[in-house]
């Protein structure tokens, strides 16, 4: 079951630095899971700075404090789009992971594409467990894995549930933002009042 408050956000270019605080902020085990090796900060920023916003699909469950909890990236070729997935320690067994990628689905659909694949370690569990929750063909070759997703066509219904959260995200943003301007403005703790 969902998070009640995994309202799934479009990242934009705007939010390379909250991206690149979720990524250096995930532990050496935690970054080789996602990535696939150890990594460093440097690697990390590399990966940032290549990132196309308008033609990926990048989507983010955010905090209150508007910090990342998960983020996908949806790197699309032509028809076919490999998926990266990370969810922080603490926000783990919420849904999260599960929201973000049904999001992403949606989002590639919508957009022609006819695959969706996640290239990760055998070890990912919790990958390899939302793939098969997810109906992915898993085929294993050593210590990697790759699980694959044929996609449905496009629908009426797809474009409508893409546009409804895509509504439903920047009204809790907007009501974020400006919740935290208002606590800036009178000295309260941003932490101190929730939003979903």
């Amino acid at each position: 079951m969902n998070h009640p408050s995994a309202t799934t956000l479009r990242l934009r270019d705007p939010d390379r630095a909250a991206l690149q605080r979720h990524f250096t902020g995930l532990n050496g085990e935690d970054r080789r899971l996602r990535f696939g090796a150890h990594i460093s900060d440097e690697v990390i920023e590399g990966y940032l700075g290549r990132l196309d916003f308008e033609r990926d699909g990048i989507f983010a469950v955010q905090d209150e404090a508007l910090e990342v909890l998960a983020v996908v990236h949806v790197a699309v070729t032509g028809a076919t789009a490999e998926l990266g997935l990370s969810v922080v320690p603490r926000a783990r067994a919420r849904g999260l992971g599960n929201a973000i990628f049904r999001r992403a689905v949606t989002f590639l659909r919508n957009r022609g594409v006819r695959e969706v694949f996640v290239h990760c370690l055998s070890e990912n569990g919790a990958m390899m467990h939302l793939a098969r929750k997810n109906g992915m063909r898993i085929v294993y070759a050593g210590g990697e894995s790759d699980a694959r997703l044929a996609l449905e066509p496009a629908t009426a219904d797809s474009f409508v549930n893409e546009w409804l959260d895509d509504q439903k995200a920047g009204s809790v943003q907007a009501m974020r933002l400006n919740l935290r301007l208002a606590q800036s403005l009178v000295g309260i703790s941003p932490l101190s009042a929730k939003v979903p």
